[in-house]
Formats: C-alpha cells, sequence, structure tokens
C-alpha cells in the first residue's frame, strides 16, 4: 500500500537570542552545513515526505544563499512575530490532509523515529508526537524551594516532529490566537480543543539546539558520525 504523502513545516523565523551568535542560529555551521540544512536533509530522508514549507523572516538575508532555497519540493513561506504565527501562515502553503511540524534546530531527528510518527495516520484521528521518557529526577520549585518531587514515570519531554491533520492543526492555532493564550507546541494547541494527542517514543539524542552548549554537543555529533 502507498504511504500517505505528509508536507513538513519548519518555523525558522526565529533568531535564538540564547544562542549568543551573531547569525540566527539555524544557520550556524555543524562541519560543513547550516543547521537548517541538516535538519532538511534528515526530514527528506523520510519516504512519506512530500515538500517542506519552511517560514522565514521578511528580514531573513541567508536562506536564498542555501543551495536548498532552489530545490522544487522546498517552499518558503513568510514567518510571524511569534513561533506559532510562523506555523499559521505556512499551513497556508501545505497541500496534504496530514502535516508534521518540526523544529528547524533539530537536526538529529532518526529516520526510524519519522517512519514511526508518519505512521500514525493510519492509527490516529487526530495525530500524534515524538516524545521521550524522563531520565532526571523531577522537583517542582516555588521561590527557589523544592515543594514537591514529581513522579517522572508518566513524565515525557514533547519533542518534534509532531504530526495533525491539516484542518485540526489550523483550528486550533486559530483558536488559540482567537482565545489570546501563549502555546509551547502545536500539541499544546490541539489539546486546548479537548483532542487525543498520541505520543510515538522517540530517541533522547533527538536535541533542539538551543544553547552555545547545544551546539558545542551537536558538533560533537556530528563528528563522532562522521569518524564511523
Amino acid at each position: 500500500m502507498e504511504s500517505t504523502k505528509i508536507d513538513v513545516v519548519l518555523p525558522a523565523a526565529g533568531v535564538g537570542k540564547r544562542m549568543h551568535l551573531d547569525i540566527p542560529k539555524q544557520y550556524a555551521l555543524i562541519g560543513k552545513k547550516t543547521v537548517l540544512e541538516l535538519t532538511v536533509d534528515a526530514i527528506f530522508r523520510c519516504p512519506s515526505v512530500n515538500n517542506i514549507i519552511i517560514g522565514v523572516s521578511r528580514e531573513d538575508e541567508y536562506f536564498n544563499e542555501l543551495a536548498l532555497s532552489e530545490n522544487p519540493r522546498i517552499i518558503r513561506a513568510e514567518g510571524g512575530k511569534e513561533r506559532s504565527d510562523t506555523v499559521r501562515l505556512c499551513l497556508e502553503h501545505v497541500q496534504t490532509s496530514w502535516v508534521m511540524v518540526h523544529d528547524a534546530a533539530r537536526p538529529f531527528v532518526h529516520l526510524d523515529d519519522l517512519n514511526a510518527l508518519c505512521s500514525k495516520v493510519n492509527s490516529s484521528e487526530i495525530g500524534a508526537i515524538l516524545a521521550c521518557r524522563s531520565a532526571d529526577t523531577l522537583k517542582q520549585v516555588v521561590n527557589g524551594r523544592i515543594i514537591k518531587t514529581v513522579p517522572r514515570e508518566s513524565i515525557f519531554r514533547a519533542y518534534t516532529p509532531q504530526l495533525f491533520k491539516t484542518d485540526i492543526l489550523k483550528k486550533a492555532l486559530n483558536h488559540a490566537v482567537e482565545s489570546d493564550i501563549s502555546i509551547t507546541d502545536d500539541a499544546s494547541a490541539v489539546e486546548l480543543l479537548g483532542y487525543p494527542v498520541d505520543i510515538v517514543e522517540g530517541r533522547a539524542d533527538n536535541i533542539k539546539l538551543t544553547t552555545p552548549e547545544d551546539l558545542a554537543m551537536a558538533r560533537r555529533l556530528m563528528e563522532g558520525q562522521d569518524n564511523v
């Protein structure tokens, strides 16, 4: 049976202030490629992927310098003020009934995880996200003092990609805007509408590059892969 084709949205309009670079973090180099190029390469390895819609800021002066900007399967879209705004704008370019949203700064997503997530189109009515069990002991803290240890058995870290029916994700993000509710990921917007969201347990090395330490770790991971 032929797999369902899925468009992918990559919001890449942010500047990544916590990275302390003089360029947006998605254009930082890891080896010979930028973070964004590595992320696109990883996503395109998945046979279920159709097109990739990349949301960049109007002032972006780096995207068109990359070879991927000439790829006919990549669509440049205008980004918004917040990540969720960028995703909403990118969704206007999606042509498939299902869509995945992935952080542009997660270049190490594994093909097995992508395939497992995409397979949820056959069993989920709403969508699913990649997630990873918390390996750390979690503490609830108020004013610098621990007030509770949180049982970690049912705690998962939300990763991307996150997969949803396109019409449901559009509805959810629009509802969040109309209700003036700040969301931290796409799943939280869908949850606000009362929809159940499944998880697909993924690899812990699908890290998001946020700080200089993350970038240094990513470069070490890439060097390790190159030496294999």
